[in-house]
């Protein structure tokens, strides 16, 4: 459910959770596997937009983020609301 008054909170909503699962199953990929995806083009792509956030840090509530370590429970939420996510949405187009 989107907070914040702002108009990209709905957007963050509706993208963040099938970007953050690919993330996390990236990250539990074998590393060869993982050197593949990250050497394709959209690997460059990621690292610039990684900076862009990076760069704004500080104007949102992740200025910790270099020093976040991996956390199993904050993987499980963060996979298990994707997974809810995913099903709202296909509630959604089936009643349409």
């Amino acid at each position: 459910m989107p907070t914040g008054g702002s108009s990209f909170s709905s957007e963050f909503e509706r993208r963040f959770y099938p970007f953050a699962d690919i993330v996390i199953r990236l990250s539990h990929a074998d590393p060869g596997e993982r050197a593949k995806a990250l050497n394709e083009v959209y690997g460059r792509h990621i690292g610039y937009v990684l900076s862009l956030l990076a760069s704004m840090a500080d104007e949102g509530d992740f200025s910790g983020w270099s020093e976040e370590k991996p956390s199993n429970n904050l993987e499980q939420q963060i996979l298990n609301r994707a997974k809810q996510h995913l099903s709202e949405k296909q509630a959604k187009q089936i009643y349409r």
